[in-house]
């Protein structure tokens, strides 16, 4: 089927897959469910979780909810000129002193107060029918706190469990049990994965697993250069991606070394997106080596899809994931993913389709497969079309509807709840 492109003339669609999605945008523009007040509490750091809150406030509000986001300072990348989200943040002239990829969760007993009482004032305007967290700490104990302080009168609140705050802060002697009692006070509980959801259930001792409900991806943002004058084919070697916010659960310094390891079979270069922690770590394996000029080094960037397009294999080495949203933005990008088979991963890479999957710590068998991908143009255009349309089941719009229909139901159970006792 010959491509059609957008209005802006720079990316081809496919008809099916546009119609596809246009019905779907009109399917959900007015709302077919009724209008909610939703507050959605992130962090301001560039991780997956002030991500996916953010992305879900704004397509919350396309759809004409009433959304409040509450963050200490304005999230990395956010935007919302064009919808109606209300920001409110907590910290002095909207500026984080944190670097981008850190995770600022420690935070002190004003800070948490402050932004209490911020998230209290406009429940006491908006009267919110959802207060919603993306990750649980320090959002968890707020939350609670608030239903503690309204009773009956206070929203109810969703939480979204995202990966460390499970496997870091759940297993803590001294704050997992504090961690544990908190969340049984909420009213929902949601994972990105299964197999997040199944630790969370152990973890933190819950009575049933919280709701699986997937990270998303936006295809009208990230999606492939299907035109002629930018493929696999218009670069001289290939070209390997590693995005992520370079923390120790990335596992970089490992990733450098497997680079290395990559380039002695085949020539090819790696393209570094994002900074963080072991960064400078990372730098000095990579100068120590005999490739050191094959590296280019992005820092982090806001927009990843035009750099992700330009590649051909998205090189992940975490030691855990509860889902890998890098992951499924390159496949939507159409680029194969080679990851660890860890955590919530085969969830989003279907193994020897999407790209491949090594077992933890093979760093043979992610050499082989990372070579064989590479040097086989013909396995890179297969494993790219099948990672581009694996990448529509999780749609953005197909996403945030699962959770506009566990808003409501959570809304319509409390409305029948209050109607019985009255």
């Amino acid at each position: 089927m010959r491509p059609l492109y957008d209005t802006q003339g720079e990316v081809p669609y496919t008809l099916a897959l546009r119609k596809r999605l246009l019905a779907s945008n009109n399917a959900h523009s007015h709302g077919k469910r009724g209008v909610m007040k939703i507050g959605i509490m992130c962090h301001s750091s560039c991780g997956g979780s002030a991500r996916v809150a953010t992305e879900l406030a704004v397509e919350l509000s396309r759809r004409g909810h009433s959304v409040h986001l509450f963050s200490q300072s304005v999230p990395f990348g956010y935007r919302n000129s064009t919808h109606n989200v209300v920001l409110h943040t907590t910290a002095l002239k909207y500026k984080n002193n944190h670097h981008p990829a850190y995770l600022y969760t420690s935070w002190t007993d004003n800070e948490i107060e402050a932004f209490k009482r911020r998230v209290l004032k406009v429940n006491a305007t908006n009267e919110l029918d959802i207060l919603h967290f993306h990750y649980a700490v320090p959002f968890c104990f707020i939350a609670a706190e608030i239903k503690q302080c309204l009773r009956q009168a206070a929203p109810l609140l969703v939480g979204t469990l995202h990966g460390t705050d499970v496997i870091v802060y759940g297993n803590d002697p001294v704050n997992g049990p504090k961690l544990s009692q908190a969340l049984h006070h909420m009213d929902l509980l949601t994972t990105v994965s299964a197999d997040l959801a199944r630790l969370s259930a152990d973890t933190f001792k819950l009575l049933k697993p919280p709701e699986v409900v997937s990270n998303f991806v936006d295809p009208f943002k990230f999606r492939p250069h299907l035109n002629e004058q930018l493929n696999s084919t218009s670069w001289s070697r290939p070209r390997i991606a590693h995005v992520s916010n370079f923390r120790p659960v990335k596992n970089p310094k490992y990733m450098a070394q497997l680079f290395v390891d990559i380039r002695k079979q085949i020539d090819s270069e790696l393209w570094l997106v994002g900074d963080g922690p072991e960064m400078k770590a990372v730098k000095t394996i990579l100068k120590d080596s005999e490739f050191e000029n094959d590296i280019t080094y992005w820092k982090i960037q806001e927009e990843v899809a035009p750099i992700l397009v330009q590649t051909d294999l998205l090189l992940l080495t975490s030691l855990y994931e509860s889902f890998s949203l890098a992951a499924l933005e390159a496949m939507a990008c159409g680029v194969p993913v080679l990851a660890p088979k860890v955590g919530g991963i085969p969830e989003v890479v279907v193994d020897g389709k999407t790209g491949f999957l090594y077992p933890a710590g093979g760093h043979s068998q992610a050499v082989k497969y990372a070579v064989r991908l590479l040097s086989n143009l013909e396995i890179r255009k297969t494993m790219k079309n099948r990672a581009i349309l694996h990448s529509h089941n999780f749609d953005i719009n197909k996403v945030v509807s699962v959770y506009e229909g566990l808003y409501c139901n959570l809304t319509r159970k409390e409305n029948d709840t209050k109607n019985n006792n009255r």
